[in-house]
């Protein structure tokens, strides 16, 4: 190897490093604060608690990473400052996805956890109430936090019982194969 290309391939690994850093750094700052309220085994139930500007899908795949999480479900209430929802257009075979930008109350969160392409993946629904009393939700995107959000996590990590999603060829759509 010259030592050209040693250089430039010092260079590419560091800022290959530098970019992996980062996105963990950003990954981390939207990790909620965790407790295990419940262990058995494999599985245990872990209360998650969210602070002002924290993101929740995120803060829950950082969560399902650091803790090599394989399946499980999660629960929870809150209220949030702007989110995403949406919902599946059968005809377009896509999410159809709505900006929420408005302070509301988590009314509901509901989804679960399992694995697509051997990495975490959530499912999440969520109904919210604006300020007006109505109620919007559907499928979960994003959710900016204010002032907190609080979920209940169940999941397992044992390695032999993930719930596996595969591409449906139909809707395009990544759906548990069991």
């Amino acid at each position: 190897m010259t030592r050209r290309c040693f250089f430039a391939a010092a260079g590419l690994s560091a800022a290959a490093g530098a970019a992996a850093a980062a996105e963990s750094d950003a990954e981390t700052a939207h990790l909620p604060k965790a407790t295990v309220l419940f262990s058995g085994g494999d599985t245990k139930t872990y209360l998650l608690v969210y602070c002002t500007g924290q993101e929740v899908m995120k803060g829950l795949l950082a969560f399902a990473r650091k803790h090599r999480l394989v399946a499980g479900y999660v629960t929870g209430i809150g209220a949030i400052s702007d989110a995403v929802v949406g919902y599946f257009d059968p005809e377009k075979k896509s999410y159809q996805r709505l900006r929420q930008p408005q302070q509301a109350e988590v009314l509901s969160m509901t989804g679960n956890l399992t694995l697509f392409a051997n990495k975490p993946f959530f499912h999440v629904h969520t109904a919210l109430n604006r300020a007006d009393g109505t109620a919007h939700g559907g499928h979960l995107f994003e959710a900016i936090v204010c002032p907190t959000v609080e979920l209940m996590l169940t999941a397992s990590s044992r390695p032999g019982r993930p719930v596996r999603r595969k591409t449906d060829s139909k809707t395009g759509l990544p759906l548990i194969d069991l």
